[in-house]
């Protein structure tokens, strides 16, 4: 099923989309005591199979005259895995052996059709297309060879990044010479050239240049996994305007989605409606005008940007950039 959030004449809802294209307010077929948003729906562990006999006759929309609302507004946690896509750990001089993890807050999710906003202060800001993963069944310390199995379903989201908020919020600590032990310890594995770098340490942190209001374009579908027969073989197609420009599939994630979800569990129970995203799809189109997706600076582009992948839908989002 293709699931999705939305807003009509003054009303928030969610529905599904019906075999003509039209989609069925979910909310209003369920009737008195419907579960209010999507992700209370997928908490309450309601069999969606069996609903498929009253959607002939139920009243449909046509989804062009609705708002899209991410399909899950408030999810618990949104968890991102940095640079899981093998063209970036073949540059890393240290490549991660486990998934490394990041948060994204709630208030960055907007939905499909809505802008994303880019302040002149932001700098270089750039799209980073993904396989979002949906949790339906809460778990710890979840097997590999199970992990499939707490998956509610997937969608297109569009981790936006901002390497110029980021810059600010980089730091670079030097211990004194005489220093030993602690963070010098820790950080041997660096690849040292001198003796004055071997006393730096380098802090990023990514609250600003990931989380800020609409940076985290979500949907327009939710799909649930009988749908996709293997979320490691999906392509993710990338446009700037209708040029596309990066051509990647989940294939080329370095750690599949049942490694991603077994690791992030061995540390923190995963609940309904977790949202998981997954890797940056970042290998350019032959004859694209981006060779790298820090290329792509959406204030200098303007142009609305496009993710598809097959079976998951199109997101599509346009770009304000404010001074």
């Amino acid at each position: 099923m293709k699931l999705c959030s939305y807003e009509t004449q003054g009303r928030r809802s969610y529905g599904v989309q019906r075999e003509d294209g039209l989609v069925v307010d979910l909310r209003a077929l369920l009737g008195l005591g419907a579960p209010p948003t999507l992700e209370d729906l997928i908490e309450a562990g309601l069999d969606l199979a069996a609903l498929a006999p009253r959607l002939q006759g139920a009243p449909g929309l046509d989804p062009a005259t609705l708002t899209w609302l991410p399909p899950l507004r408030r999810p618990g946690k949104i968890i991102g895995v940095a640079i899981n896509n093998r063209m970036g750990q073949a540059a890393a001089f240290r490549p991660f052996a486990d998934p490394a993890f990041f948060f994204k807050p709630s208030t960055s999710l907007v939905g499909h059709g809505q802008p994303v906003v880019v302040r002149g202060d932001y700098g270089l800001t750039h799209p980073e297309p993904e396989l979002a993963v949906v949790i339906g069944k809460a778990g710890r310390a979840i097997p590999e060879d199970q992990a499939l199995s707490h998956v509610f379903g997937y969608a297109i989201i569009n981790d936006i990044t901002s390497p110029g908020l980021k810059e600010k919020d980089s730091i670079e600590i030097v211990t004194p010479p005489q220093a030993t032990g602690g963070y010098s310890d820790l950080l041997a594995w660096r690849q040292v050239r001198d003796a004055d770098h071997a006393r730096s340490i380098y802090l990023t942190y990514h609250a600003r240049s990931k989380g800020s209001d609409t940076f985290g374009p979500m949907g327009p579908w939710l799909v649930t996994a009988d749908e996709i027969a293997d979320p490691n073989a999906l392509p993710i197609l990338s446009y700037d305007g209708d040029e596309l420009v990066f051509e990647d599939s989940t294939a080329n994630l370095t750690f599949s989605v049942q490694r991603i979800i077994a690791h992030v569990s061995a540390y923190m129970t995963l609940e309904p409606g977790d949202i998981i995203h997954c890797g940056t799809a970042m290998k350019p189109a032959e004859g694209g005008r981006y060779r790298t997706l820090t290329g792509w600076d959406l204030a200098r582009s303007g142009r609305p940007m496009a993710i598809e992948i097959p079976g998951l839908g199109r997101l599509v989002n346009p770009v304000v950039v404010e001074p």
